[in-house]
């Protein structure tokens, strides 16, 4: 090797200098106590899934991507947290939703009543929506195309940018292939020109 050449090796080792950092997206993650919030979160953080308790306030979590950071907060689900929820909504650039798909008629109910009101929140109707339709692996689980057909996905978020994809603790992938989608929806967000 020439010295050139050497110098060249040498300087695309040693002074590329650290890599770009990577952009952090604040989100915010409601659903209904049982729908697997804290399961899937504590998952994908590869934290033991022993040990998991419901989130009874909120909690915030810094979840790892190979493109992103996702600062995750969080709310509880029950009844008398739900009305809070509000509250913790600004400053979210993104919403993910986790609904439990083999849940009661009755649940399932309160969990459509809840999605279309965080649809039509003036804090996160423009944002974009991750819908994990969760628990796939049981056999009372309503399918992706049942789910969109009862939370009439299609005429009430027409115009808004969300996605809904059938998840479980089962299959990781999957899940960690949701957020991707959804990273990639806060990334063109972001270059989006500001309206005036």
């Amino acid at each position: 090797l020439s010295s050139i050449q050497l110098y060249e090796c040498f300087r695309a080792l040693c002074c590329k200098g650290p890599p770009p950092p990577r952009p952090e997206y604040d989100l915010v993650c409601i659903g209904l106590t049982g729908s697997g919030k804290t399961s899937l979160l504590s998952q994908l953080c590869s934290e033991s899934p022993e040990n998991i308790v419901s989130t009874t306030g909120f909690s915030i979590k810094a979840v790892p991507f190979q493109n992103a950071i996702l600062n995750i907060k969080e709310l509880g689900g029950a009844d008398n947290i739900r009305k809070y929820w509000s509250r913790y909504y600004q400053g979210s650039q993104g919403v993910i939703f986790v609904l439990d798909s083999a849940s009661s008629e009755d649940d399932l109910e309160t969990a459509r009543n809840e999605l279309h009101s965080a649809l039509q929140h003036p804090q996160l109707c423009t944002l974009p929506f991750l819908i994990l339709a969760n628990h796939q692996d049981k056999p009372a689980a309503r399918s992706v195309q049942e789910i969109k057909k009862y939370f009439e996905l299609e005429p009430l978020a027409r115009g808004k940018r969300w996605i809904l994809k059938p998840c479980s603790l089962d299959d990781m992938e999957a899940v960690k292939d949701s957020f991707s989608l959804l990273i990639n929806l806060l990334e063109e967000r972001d270059f989006e020109p500001s309206r005036m």
